[in-house]
């Protein structure tokens, strides 16, 4: 063991300090490419929340919960926090129906805790838990379950929360982040939320998507992808139906999922659309954008895409099915990578392997077609143009 003087030494205590930062990102790597569906469904429901986010925890995973709260509500989330012993004592009462209860506990054994989830289910309220064990009376109590659990504490007693509470305070960045995203949230609105700050006074800056930490698994459904098959309203559109005096239906299309289509196909993946409506809208902008096959008054969305696999000659395990319904689900099941926006039905996001960050109508088609090509090693073939005209230009 090293002696208190050799523990002093300069060396030493930075050689402890790399160490303790070393293995805190360690461990939020982990976290990282441990993300799945529940994650998705903790973001889909914070953004469509009806009321507020409650955020609790004891001692250090109280701290950590208030830091969240504190990033939701500066980011458009309305959220507060609030200590379980104040809850026991009357602040029960500034939970509503429509509130979601962001609950932290490591161990997911907190009795201060634990004992809160009977009266806030009494009131309406969803329970998303946060703690680093699966098995833990929080993480089976609650409606949706967050893991942050780390292999090892950054203390050398194993015993001080470092690893675990900087975890757990980097999933609740995350959660921040996907939710704004989500919101479309603004520089000038969150300047708004910051009136007294310089935050607030800095020039806006344009926004920069993270790079996709996708999973291997994922990144290899992507790479054998040879045909998108898209559905359209909810996807392709936002869903919504105007239909003119006439009879006439309208519909709006996103100009940047055209032309990410339009790209898709030139990197070599074909493009179909399945839709159970009929409309002449619909066609012309299958057309335009190139879908080789298209399907239209498709009640039968299976039947629909068995004829499309036997015309294409390609296998299921080759087409990509992206939906935003119940009715989608049986291709999705059966193809070799299931897409869904993320205002898609619980069931439906339950079922696929990737849910854009973008809604339908708004993006999404242009994220997956962009994620293709990016696992296909030809979206810089696809930029290189566009690049090669801009520096023509200068």
């Amino acid at each position: 063991m090293p002696s208190s003087e050799n523990k002093n030494q300069p060396a030493a205590c930075l050689q402890l300090a790399r160490a303790t930062l070393l293995l805190a990102a360690d461990e939020i790597n982990a976290l990282a490419s441990r993300l799945d569906q529940p994650f998705s469904q903790a973001v889909s429901l914070i953004l469509h929340c009806r009321g507020r986010v409650v955020v609790t925890g004891m001692g250090k995973a109280g701290h950590v919960g208030g830091k969240i709260a504190s990033t939701l509500a500066s980011t458009g989330t309305p959220a507060f926090f609030v200590h379980p012993h104040d809850l026991s004592h009357g602040d029960l009462g500034m939970v509503t129906d429509g509130d979601i209860v962001l609950a932290l506990s490591n161990s997911g054994e907190s009795d201060e805790v634990l004992a809160m989830l009977p009266p806030l289910k009494r009131l309406g309220a969803s329970i998303i838990a946060i703690t680093g064990k699966d098995e833990s009376s929080l993480a089976l109590a609650a409606d949706l379950h967050l893991s942050v659990q780390v292999a090892q504490e950054a203390c050398p007693l194993g015993l001080a929360p470092t690893s675990s509470t900087t975890a757990a305070l980097a999933l609740g960045d995350a959660l921040a982040v996907c939710v704004l995203d989500q919101r479309d949230f603004t520089a000038e609105e969150f300047a708004r939320l910051h009136p007294g700050g310089s935050l607030g006074r800095q020039r806006p800056r344009p926004k920069q998507p993270p790079p996709a930490l996708l999973p291997p698994e994922l990144q290899a459904r992507l790479k054998r992808i040879k045909l998108l098959i898209l559905d359209v309203d909810g996807v392709m559109t936002d869903g919504g139906l105007t239909l003119g005096d006439d009879g006439q239906e309208y519909k709006t299309f996103h100009a940047q999922d055209g032309l990410g289509m339009k790209l898709l196909k030139a990197s070599g993946v074909e493009l179909a659309i399945i839709t159970g409506r009929s409309s002449e809208v619909v066609k012309k902008r299958a057309e335009s954008t190139g879908v080789a096959h298209f399907y239209q008054g498709a009640e039968d969305k299976l039947a629909a895409f068995h004829a499309l696999i036997q015309a294409s000659g390609l296998t299921p395990q080759q087409c990509a099915f992206m939906g935003d319904d119940v009715v989608d689900l049986p291709p999705m099941l059966q193809c070799g990578l299931a897409l869904a926006v993320p205002d898609a039905p619980a069931l439906v996001l339950a079922h696929a392997h990737y849910v854009t960050q973008k809604k339908g109508g708004a993006g999404a088609v242009r994220e997956v077609c962009e994620l293709l090509m990016q696992a296909q090693a030809s979206w810089d073939g696809q930029m290189q143009p566009f690049l090669t005209q801009a520096n023509m230009a200068n």
